[in-house]
């Protein structure tokens, strides 16, 4: 055990020791590294972001229930007790005819109302669903629709459909974009690490001439993938820190101008251990093809 923790050890000081002799090539590397990991970052924080703006969004998220012309009291009342005992609604407001009427009379040309004789709008209910997701607000809508004296229901849904589909899009244009950089991730990697068994070559056959094993010889070059990796995830945060930062100084003066508050999410704990995590993942497994495919062919 201890001459393995051993081996392990002399394998990480030997990969701290070229990190920091070549630490300009260190930075560059893992710079790239850190850009080519930070724009899916940004990229899924903005589509997360945007989707949970979807539960903050009210005064477009309702649900019109026009009544019946000849309602009375008694079942415009039920309707209303309906209502309230409803949990998939979370709040609404009743609009007598008259009170629609005033209202479309201030916001429109009178001359179109002088001819009306008779109040031609009916009353209403806005409803304010507690879900806004296109499932749950159809069977919101067809339950409204069978309650007694409603004659129509109309839902304002299709500012929601649309941001669906957005986010949909950016879902997949997300993946496209994370599976391209990881393959470039794997080639700059792969490179680098071929590029170190070149310049140590010598020093490798020696090592294998008075008995270094394969696993010896590998370790080094897989720990180094591994360093490129981790010091590439960090720098991915950093950059991702700074550029949610910079977005949200316009986006709250933006939200400001519309009297809501919007901001991109920052990457919590768990996402910047996956960040990091998968960034390691990659330079363990590029560094390991690499010496496989380069150091061990050229040696048998």
């Amino acid at each position: 055990m201890s001459n393995w923790l051993t081996q392990h050890t002399q394998a990480l000081r030997l990969v701290f020791s070229r990190l920091k002799v070549n630490l300009f090539s260190t930075l560059f590397i893992s710079l790239a590294i850190g850009v080519s990991l930070a724009l899916p970052v940004i990229l899924y924080l903005v589509i997360n972001s945007v989707s949970s703006l979807t539960t903050s969004i009210k005064t477009e998220s309702h649900i019109s229930v026009f009544l019946e012309e000849a309602i009375d009291a008694t079942t415009r009342d039920s309707i209303h007790n309906t209502l309230a005992s409803n949990s998939w609604v979370n709040s609404f407001r009743f609009v007598s005819k008259e009170d629609a009427l005033k209202q479309l009379s201030n916001s429109s040309n009178h001359d179109v109302l002088i001819g009306l004789n008779i109040n031609p709008l009916p009353d209403a209910f806005f409803v304010e669903p507690s879900a806004l997701d296109e499932v749950s607000l159809s069977l919101l809508k067809s339950h409204l629709s069978k309650i007694d004296g409603v004659k129509e229901v109309q839902v304002d849904d299709a500012w929601l459909k649309r941001l669906n589909y957005l986010l949909f899009f950016g879902q997949k244009a997300m993946f496209v974009l994370a599976t391209l950089l990881a393959f470039g991730l794997f080639a700059v990697i792969g490179n680098t690490i071929r590029m170190q068994i070149l310049t140590q070559h010598e020093e490798i056959e020696v090592s294998q001439l008075i008995g270094a094993t394969r696993s010896f010889v590998r370790r080094p070059f897989v720990y180094l993938g591994a360093g490129y990796g981790l010091i590439g995830g960090l720098l991915a945060l950093l950059i991702t820190f700074t550029v949610i930062s910079i977005f949200n100084q316009s986006i709250s003066a933006l939200a400001a101008n519309y009297q809501t508050e919007f901001s991109l999410h920052f990457p919590d704990a768990k996402l910047a251990a996956l960040t990091c995590l998968t960034a390691i993942v990659i330079g363990l497994l590029s560094a390991h093809l690499a010496v496989s495919k380069s150091l061990f062919k050229s040696i048998n």
